[in-house]
């Protein structure tokens, strides 16, 4: 549908047009009408029409200045001019503003008609050619996307790719040979385990946004697990120390998180590199401040550096291998991928790159989890042969996908069987109401992570973990106010309150009145 706007200061010239079109076309629809040149631009910024029948000589101002006010606000606005003069001069004005259709009054119908068709069949093409251009576009960035996250992937894992230098110059419109820049390792953290993708993919639009937006020098690889690997590239003269680091990852952070729900967002960061195809030993260096971060309960971020990189070669496989049979034990994903990344690792480094003795080692890792789980009583079958495959990458990838699917049936495994550890947290709470006790706390007590502590417990007495805690806490605080004219200041003390205030007004809450006036009211 075609909007169309008339614009004449005799009301019969705008009537004898719309009875015209409404005659004879029904592809359109007047959609504001004006008398003048002041009301003409007025009424266009306002309805923005397609099409508009525009008289040269009015009042206020002409139709030439009409059209001159209103084409920078609506470049793709098309108009008809119409005028009782047939004067060139006014012909060519309206040329210049790229104008074709010039009517005389008394304009004819056929005329009139003609006209209107040969703009409606332009404005028509010139749709078709925005929507064309748009998807066209769209399929561009796409493309563009895939292939920026090809390129990430191919550093990291450092691919020898059908794409050569070259290719990659000419597409990214840069010299990448002798680039600068460092790795950053994002990674999303939720409560639930098992987020929906297309949650997942909400999360990884939010930071490509912020990314692009604060930095436009950066390469920005897929969403493998919960994790994202971000190329920064800096220039020769800027000198971008832990400082500046710490300032563009902080940033990044606090935008993406203020449009982030159900989640958290962190992130690690890998030392400088002289020339990206360096980029996976600073990508190694970023995961590995990573998982401090996450074994940090108040970080958000960190920088790998020297004393760092100390520390990462006196870290044993050992360590980290138990770290993540613990993960993998309490049902944890995201820690157990995160732990995952490490340790193989630190297997790569130990063996030499060595792929007979990557094998073995993650084959035996795995004869160390079936231990772990039979210790569980999960009977599962968890075993994973990697003798066929050529590549540690290859051999990386399987074990991961197993390492998940070992996770997954672990914490339905313990789902199932959850009762008698939630009776067990729930006596914890009933015997330590008293105490600054902590849901992780509980969880720790009974061997499994506190995310899934809180769901279960919410799932198996409908109340959360506090809720529950405040309760057992206020029902003991009234069977001490019925007993005896022990102080209300020791009371709220032995039911774990350390301000008597505080406990006076949860009090209140729960009960409806306040301990004092309970005690009154019930004590015999």
């Amino acid at each position: 549908m075609v909007k169309v706007m008339l614009v004449d200061d005799e009301p019969i010239e705008r009537e004898g047009l719309n009875l015209i079109l409404s005659r004879n076309r029904s592809n359109f629809e007047v959609v504001a009408e004006a008398q003048n040149g002041k009301e003409a631009v007025e009424r266009a910024l306002s309805f923005k029409p397609d099409l508009i029948f525009m008289d040269i000589k009015m009042p206020e101002f002409d139709g030439i200045e009409a059209i001159r006010k209103i084409i920078p606000e609506l470049p793709d606005t098309k108009f008809i001019m119409i005028s009782a003069f047939d004067t060139f001069e006014y012909a060519r004005e309206a040329m210049k503003f790229g104008i074709k259709e010039y009517l005389l009054k008394p304009s004819k119908v056929i005329d009139v008609l003609k006209a209107f068709d040969r703009m409606v069949e332009e404005i028509k093409n010139e749709k078709k050619q925005v929507t064309e251009t748009m998807q066209i576009n769209r399929r561009l960035e796409r493309v563009h996307s895939l292939i920026e996250r090809d390129f990430i992937v191919s550093l990291i894992m450092e691919h020898v790719h059908e794409f050569d230098q070259g290719d990659w110059d000419e597409w990214f419109g840069l010299e990448l040979e002798h680039k600068k820049g460092f790795a950053t390792v994002f990674s999303f953290e939720s409560d639930n385990l098992h987020p929906e993708r297309e949650e997942k993919s909400c999360w990884y639009r939010i930071l490509k946004q912020v990314l692009h937006e604060q930095s436009p020098s950066c390469f920005i690889g897929p969403l493998t697990g919960f994790q994202v690997a971000v190329l920064v590239l800096i220039t020769d003269h800027e000198k971008r120390d832990d400082e500046i680091k710490q300032n563009f990852v902080r940033t990044i952070l606090h935008q993406a998180q203020k449009q982030l729900k159900g989640c958290e967002l962190y992130a690690g960061i890998g030392m400088n590199v002289s020339n990206v195809h360096h980029f996976s030993t600073s990508y190694k260096e970023a995961v590995y401040a990573l998982e401090l971060v996450h074994s940090h309960p108040s970080a958000k971020y960190l920088v790998y550096n020297e004393r760092l990189k100390q520390r990462r070669k006196d870290l044993i496989p050992f360590e980290i291998e138990k770290e993540l049979v613990e993960a993998v034990k309490k049902g944890d994903i995201q820690k157990g991928l995160q732990m995952f990344e490490s340790y193989f690792q630190s297997i790569q480094q130990t063996t030499d790159f060595q792929v007979k003795l990557v094998q073995k080692a993650i084959e035996d890792f795995f004869i160390v989890l079936t231990r772990s789980m039979k210790d569980l009583g999960f009977d599962g079958d968890i075993q994973v042969g990697l003798g066929q495959f050529e590549t540690t990458m290859q051999m990386k990838e399987v074990a991961k996908s197993q390492l998940i699917k070992i996770t997954e049936q672990l914490g339905e495994w313990r789902a199932n069987g959850m009762r008698a550890l939630l009776l067990q947290a729930k006596e914890y709470i009933d015997h330590n109401y008293q105490k600054s006790i902590s849901l992780e706390e509980v969880a720790e007590e009974i061997g499994i992570s506190s995310y899934y502590l809180s769901k279960l417990f919410k799932d198996r007495f409908q109340v959360t973990f506090m809720e529950y805690l405040k309760n057992a806490r206020i029902q003991k605080a009234v069977e001490l106010l019925l007993d005896g004219n022990k102080p209300l200041k020791e009371i709220a003390l032995n039911v774990g309150y350390k301000d008597p205030n505080y406990f006076s007004t949860a009090f209140k809450k729960e009960i409806g009145m306040s301990p004092r006036e309970y005690r009154h009211k019930y004590q015999q």
